[in-house]
């Protein structure tokens, strides 16, 4: 299998997390979180990955380079212009070797399991396979409507705009398109090149009258975190052990994370959950309030207010 890594995106959302970073390099617990899309997919067994990229281009080849360090190859598709979620993919035809292909955004954090969506494809025959989560309120998504309601992989029946809380109820319809997808890379024979062109509202639609594509729904973490306010919550679900996250560094109190070479003052206090990046100084005045990440490098010595403090943050 091959992996295509949708991740050229500006990250307004994020912003000003963003201005002097690409979005899908912005750090989980000082690691890039594309740096985590990657490994997941190595973990996988999938080694052959295809990066789109655009905003912020160099500085994510300047990280990954060939992808030899992460055990990967990497090579990259670069966007001139936004070409949309498929025209991303779309780009990078020329490596496709006809292998399946495991698609990305570059902005959900999940625990799906990726075997299990790629076993499912491929015992469904499917030539997509959607993976679809579960929400309390359908009412800020497109709904993903399937054939029965079922844990099982299913036929795709339509895909449906946001629905009122009217519609939501009438539908009965709670799944929703989580951002990761199965593909066989023949779908994309017909896609315009140089186009814009949306999966979402375009290609998935045109694939569900011949009956190819399926849904996946799954249980589990899935967190859009392409805003400040998810962002942050992404980080204190991992730290409250609500997403699963092999963090690289040492539990000192309840909720209380701090990373390698972390200096803290006896007087300094700390509430979980929060987290302290590697190499950070604590003076004998600084007080770290719950909800507080603190990034690798930082210098604090007096209150903070809960929040991201990016890596070489100085407070006095």
């Amino acid at each position: 299998m091959q992996a295509v890594i949708v991740a050229g995106g500006k990250g307004t959302r994020l912003r000003p997390l963003t201005y002097a970073t690409p979005k899908p390099m912005i750090p989980l617990f000082d690691r890039p979180f594309l740096q985590v899309l990657v490994e997941r997919c190595r973990d996988v067994g999938i080694t052959d990955i295809l990066l789109n990229v655009r905003y912020g281009a160099e500085h994510i080849q300047r990280y990954f380079q060939d992808g030899s360090q992460f055990g990967v190859k990497v090579r990259y598709s670069l966007e001139t212009e936004a070409l949309d979620t498929c025209g991303a993919v779309k780009l990078a035809e020329e490596y496709f070797t006809g292998e399946t292909l495991l698609v990305f955004n570059a902005d959900i954090l999940t625990n799906l399991d990726l075997k299990a969506l790629i076993t499912a494809h491929r015992s469904a025959q499917a030539k997509t396979t959607i993976a679809l989560y579960r929400v309390q309120d359908p009412t800020a998504y497109g709904l993903v409507e399937l054939e029965q309601a079922s844990n099982a992989a299913q036929p795709v029946r339509a895909f449906r705009e946001k629905p009122t809380p009217e519609e939501a109820a009438r539908l009965g319809i709670d799944t929703i398109n989580a951002g990761t997808y199965v593909m066989e890379p023949e779908v994309f024979q017909e896609v315009p090149a140089g186009q814009p062109w949306s999966m979402e509202r375009q290609l998935f639609p045109s694939l569900v009258s011949k009956g190819t594509v399926f849904g996946f729904p799954y249980e589990g973490y899935w967190m859009d975190i392409g805003n400040p306010q998810k962002y942050l919550q992404a980080h204190l679900d991992i730290l409250s052990g609500v997403m699963p996250y092999a963090l690289e560094a040492q539990e000192i109190a309840p909720q209380v994370w701090v990373g390698e070479g972390v200096e803290i003052a006896p007087e300094a206090k700390l509430q979980g959950p929060c987290y302290i990046g590697p190499y950070s100084q604590l003076g004998s005045k600084a007080m770290i309030p719950a909800n507080t990440l603190v990034g690798r490098g930082a210098l604090i010595h007096s209150a903070l207010q809960p929040g991201v403090y990016p890596a070489g943050t100085w407070v006095y």
